[in-house]
């Protein structure tokens, strides 16, 4: 139940093999994959706090982005609603895995996306195909308007380049 429980809540990547030989690898989506979050313990994560009606609606229902679970489940959450004063340095790292973990390792519908490449090829005047552009920037634009991403992205340059690149998909 434990490793159910982890798998709804940070997603996980499933390896299917076929008769072939073929492994085909998927990655499963879980509550905390679309958005920024930090780890400080085993069983404890902090979260933007607009974040945080999807997490209760999960943990009263048991409803997830990969399965369809008839019950609930037998688990208790304790929530703590206050306000944490979070160094710059651990925002800019959440975030960066959280795009680490959206475009590098390529979830169910996303192709891998380098923005430094959307930067190359846009600054050589190269066109971007339509439906990475499309992809990426939907993506990107949950990422850009996070509370946590206004409030750093500035002040690291790996995030600025994210910007840059977000801007290029929007025009």
């Amino acid at each position: 139940m434990y490793q159910k429980l982890f798998r709804a809540l940070y997603g996980y990547t499933q390896n299917v093999t076929k008769s072939t030989g073929k492994t085909y690898r998927y990655f499963r989506k879980g509550i905390l994959s679309d958005i920024p979050y930090l780890r400080p313990g085993k069983n404890c994560v902090i979260i933007p706090p607009k974040s945080f009606a999807m997490l209760d609606t999960f943990f009263k229902t048991g409803k997830n982005p990969s399965h369809y679970w008839r019950t609930k489940g037998d688990w208790k959450a304790v929530f703590y609603m206050d306000e944490k004063n979070l160094e710059d340095a651990q925002v800019i790292d959440a975030i960066n895995t959280q795009i680490k973990r959206i475009f590098h390792e390529g979830a169910d519908n996303l192709p891998k996306i380098d923005f430094d490449d959307i930067l190359k090829k846009s600054n050589s005047g190269e066109k971007i195909p339509d439906d990475v552009a499309k992809i990426a920037f939907v993506e990107a634009d949950r990422i850009v308007s996070s509370p946590w991403f206004k409030d750093v992205y500035g002040k690291d340059q790996g995030l600025k380049k994210f910007y840059e690149a977000y801007q290029l998909l929007k025009q």
